[in-house]
């Protein structure tokens, strides 16, 4: 037999959440919001994340131009992607080398066939 008759009774201990918490937890934030070093302080991390969003964008295209370039012929099984990541520079974006690639060889899209020769720009 059970010992107590209802569900409520086996959590007697268990502390109930009122609405009193809720609006305590909800004044806490609102006074922590207005304070003013905080927002003196997400105005600054502000300015920090744009300026270094804007560095980025500006010095992600990679170097100024390809000095020189490399014939590779495309084996089977070989895709851009590949290609692009063994012969790129060690501090440029796959992505803008496969680029580079697309434009100097006048590729329209991804594929490439076994046997072709493709000019890879060097820097």
């Amino acid at each position: 037999m059970l010992k107590y008759s209802t569900y409520r009774s086996i959590y007697e201990n268990v502390p109930v959440r009122t609405e009193k918490s809720s609006v305590t937890w909800v004044y806490q934030l609102k006074s922590r919001m207005t304070s003013i070093p905080l927002i003196k302080l997400l105005f600054i991390l502000l300015i920090v994340a744009s300026f270094w969003t804007g560095a980025y964008s500006v010095f992600a295209g990679g170097m100024e131009k390809p000095t020189g370039e490399k014939l590779v012929i495309v084996q089977s099984g070989d895709s851009l992607w590949r290609i692009a990541s063994l012969h790129k520079p060690a501090d440029m974006d796959t992505r803008v080398y496969i680029d580079s690639i697309r434009r100097t060889n006048g590729l329209k899209g991804p594929d490439i066939q076994a046997g072709e020769v493709l000019s890879l720009p060097v820097w």
